[in-house]
């Protein structure tokens, strides 16, 4: 995924420590924020000349005074890259220079009988897989980048419809989460394994198939066409009468998998086939694949991977199989019934899955791609900030092919796309979707206007009372939603996921990367966005839709909401932050880019 405004970084360890202390800022972790005290150099040990400002951080074990600059997005302040200080409780006199993620990781740890000590231990470890990961992909890239370079075509993928979309799938993993520090971290994977399954080394390879006993298979919808016969996988035609094939990552097979059904209650009810089958390749969600012969079709499979914190296990919930596509049927009928959207959006088809049990190792999602693709150009969001072999971003070279170069009036459209399909969905139907870059895709042609593709919508956050107010219609469906997190009765909830993921992932982190590299001004990009959120507040408020509340949340508050993801994902105890969703745990502490004068 894209980071904002990065540039290239040889050193991975300074890469890591520099995203690690703006996250520390940035999510106030151990009160880096709101307890560190800004002082002048003056006033810090040792008469440092430079920088001019440093933030005092006490922690329980020392000071660490931290050399700041000031920032202009998502924080007042940031790191200068200059070394820290630390001061230790113990002995007031011994400084040390600190300049490393783990020297800093090391004052923020736990005393040993704090429940959290093994969180920061298996944090401090993700650090070091992220730096290992780090390396490879890079190698790759330059490997790959070469390749292109020499095939004087640095953009081949133009008009591909759904078969040409993991080009920038590809170029979107070369990056990183932009908010959270370790993401380059594929915790599970191992050199081979990253080589063998993630998105950046573009592998092919085929999927493990189990025979299940079908009274322990719930299943929903058809399976596609490329679903083996047991004679495929090697196992006899005459279990087909009672047992259902269920797909399995080559990751998952072997060791793992055998751990897993002996702590299951399956024995007796399962075959392990002999034969893999259907060629598939990795997306960038890793765990989602694309069947290679039936490009229109991917499948999501269980991973043992942790992605983006130590509990983000990639593993398929049972619930979500039947809420993706609850969600998917209630994004039909509301654009459907609202013009303002019908040609806006298009969705995935996820109405096919199967699980085992409440097992969410061994389960499956089908996602089907609509028709009428052939020939359009499908890119996610992630990748729209991401670099291509010949230095453009995918942002310019869109903008080369569809807007005759005009990369402004490429931006004013998805400006304009992006915020009336989420505005619209927030504050007129109650509905705010966790569409982050990775599954939120542009479709471009030469035939029409661009458009948004959608998909994995199974952890929205609906607000009931406001849908079924405008479509009463809808609330048998929103009756058959499972997991009562995604169901709130509060502008608040719709205002964080609307906050966090629609304008600081999808739209202010691509106008940070637009800044630097030089197309145009923050004070100017960011007063486009503020009249395009106004201008489409103001129709909605003609359809006597109240727009008070995202006004206030939007354009008026000092701050903004803040996902604070480290802190809930890896450094502190779900008892510590109170959150029942990790993706879902957010402070308001990011200075308000569409209020004050950036």
């Amino acid at each position: 995924m894209n980071a904002p405004a990065i540039p290239p970084v040889l050193d991975a360890n300074r890469y890591l420590t520099r995203r690690l202390i703006d996250t520390f800022i940035r999510e106030d972790v151990a009160g880096c924020q709101s307890r560190a005290r800004p002082v002048s150099a003056q006033e810090v040990p040792h008469g440092p000349e430079a920088p001019g400002t440093w933030l005092r951080w006490e922690l329980e074990k020392g000071i660490l005074w931290l050399p700041a600059r000031a920032a202009g997005f998502m924080q007042a302040w940031c790191w200068s890259g200059d070394p820290l200080l630390w001061q230790s409780r113990e002995a007031l006199d011994d400084w040390k220079l600190v300049n490393r993620y783990d020297q800093i990781l090391s004052y923020l740890r736990p005393a040993v009988d704090d429940e959290q000590f093994s969180q920061h231990q298996t944090y401090e470890a993700e650090c070091n897989t992220a730096i290992s990961h780090h390396s490879l992909c890079q190698q790759e890239k330059a490997r790959w980048f070469q390749e292109l370079s020499g095939s004087d075509e640095a953009w081949p993928v133009f008009a591909g419809g759904a078969g040409g979309m993991l080009f920038y799938d590809r170029l979107a993993a070369f990056l990183d989460h932009p908010f959270y520090p370790s993401a380059r971290a594929k915790t599970g994977f191992d050199s081979a394994a990253l080589r063998a399954y993630a998105p950046e080394f573009a592998p092919t390879f085929q999927l493990r198939w189990l025979a299940v006993a079908k009274a322990r298979v719930q299943t929903q919808g058809d399976l596609p066409e490329c679903w083996p016969d047991f004679p495929a996988v090697g196992l006899d035609a005459s279990l087909e009468d009672d047992h259902q094939l269920m797909p399995v990552h080559p990751h998952l097979w072997g060791i793992a998998l055998t751990q897993y059904l002996s702590d299951s209650d399956l024995d007796g009810l399962v075959h392990l086939a002999p034969e893999p089958a259907v060629w598939v390749m990795p997306t960038l969600s890793v765990r989602t694949l694309q069947v290679v012969h039936e490009p229109t079709v991917h499948l999501k499979v269980p991973l043992t991977i942790r992605t983006l914190g130590a509990r983000n296990i990639r593993t398929v919930k049972p619930s979500t199989i039947y809420d993706g596509y609850t969600v998917q049927r209630l994004l039909t009928a509301v654009a459907a019934s609202d013009p303002a959207l019908t040609a806006r959006y298009r969705l995935t088809d996820e109405s096919t899955g199967a699980h085992v049990d409440d097992l969410s190792w061994l389960g499956v999602i089908v996602r089907r791609y609509p028709a009428g693709l052939e020939g359009t150009t499908m890119v996610p969001v992630a990748a729209l900030s991401a670099s291509g072999a010949d230095g453009r971003c995918v942002m310019e070279a869109l903008a080369a092919r569809f807007y005759g170069g005009d990369l402004t009036g490429f931006l004013q459209d998805y400006l304009n796309l992006t915020l009336t399909v989420h505005l619209r969905l927030w504050l007129k139907y109650g509905i705010a979707l966790e569409s982050n870059q990775q599954n939120s895709m542009l479709v471009l042609s030469d035939a029409g206007p661009l458009q948004l593709m959608m998909k994995d919508n199974d952890a929205p956050r609906l607000w009931p009372a406001r849908l079924c107010a405008r479509l009463g219609n809808l609330t048998p469906l929103v009756d058959e939603v499972r997991d009562d997190r995604i169901l709130v009765d509060a502008e608040e909830p719709l205002a964080q996921m609307f906050t966090t993921i629609t304008l600081q992932l999808n739209i202010a982190v691509l106008l940070e990367e637009l800044v630097e590299r030089g197309h145009g001004s923050r004070s100017d990009w960011y007063t486009r966005l503020r009249d395009q959120i106004d201008t489409i507040l103001r129709e909605l408020e003609q359809e006597g839709v109240a727009t008070d509340a995202a006004r206030q949340y939007l354009l008026e508050d000092d701050y903004l909401y803040v996902k604070y993801l480290l802190r809930a994902g890896s450094l502190e105890s779900k008892t510590n932050t109170g959150a029942t969703d990790i993706n879902k745990f957010y402070g308001k502490s990011a200075p308000n880019f569409l209020r004050r004068t950036v």
